[in-house]
């Protein structure tokens, strides 16, 4: 009798258990740029087209990478973007050119217009950085690489990596999320400004 009851016991406890308590919910998020581009009033320097950003082999996935120490890495099942990071990351950096006046055209992808210019990225480091308990850090390296395109050959004009760390709240993953948009924010402003720079001897 004690036999049965006990079966009986551990087929009801199954059906009684909370599968979300026992996994968590898995969660996506997505990159923004937290402000507007500085508008240039400035002569347009023709059309620009982002190529395909690259990301480096260990953040081509959508999952989050988190840094432990030196040499240790985890990646986060539970949290992830919602769309591959090159993706988000190209369409983030075209809306950012394009509101920002240098160009009269900017897109994704070769078109009916023959581009001036292209721009090139790719991202080497894209993580939290946990191996200060007591620093955790939001990180973005990002390479750009801005050619001019003559209709005859490219000439590579300006070529600068850009690194950013934003300290965040340890284990709060919005806050690493909101890190990283500070650290992408800070990255378009400061390209912008230096390619503008360059663009002023290369206009036509």
């Amino acid at each position: 009798m004690k036999q049965m009851i006990f079966i009986v016991i551990l087929l009801f406890i199954p059906s009684c258990l909370n599968t979300q308590s026992i996994y968590p919910e898995k969660k996506y998020y997505m990159l923004e740029i937290t402000q507007k581009p500085p508008v240039t009033h400035k002569a347009k320097n023709g059309i620009l087209r982002i190529a395909k950003i690259r990301m480096s082999p260990p953040y081509t996935g959508k999952g989050f990478i988190y840094k432990k120490s030196e040499n240790t890495y985890d990646t986060d099942f539970y949290n992830e973007f919602l769309i591959s990071p090159e993706d988000m990351l190209a369409e983030l950096i075209r809306k950012w050119m394009a509101s920002s006046g240098l160009f009269e055209r900017v897109t994704c992808s070769p078109g009916h217009f023959k581009e001036n210019y292209i721009l090139e990225g790719a991202v080497t480091t894209l993580n939290g950085d946990y191996s200060n308990i007591d620093r955790p850090l939001a990180v973005l390296c990002i390479q750009f690489f801005l050619i001019k395109d003559s209709g005859l050959n490219y000439q590579l004009i300006f070529q600068k990596n850009y690194a950013k760390e934003v300290v965040i709240n340890k284990n709060d993953t919005q806050s690493l999320v909101k890190g990283w948009n500070n650290a992408l924010t800070k990255t378009m402003i400061d390209f912008q400004s230096e390619m503008e720079k360059k663009l002023i001897h290369y206009a036509h």
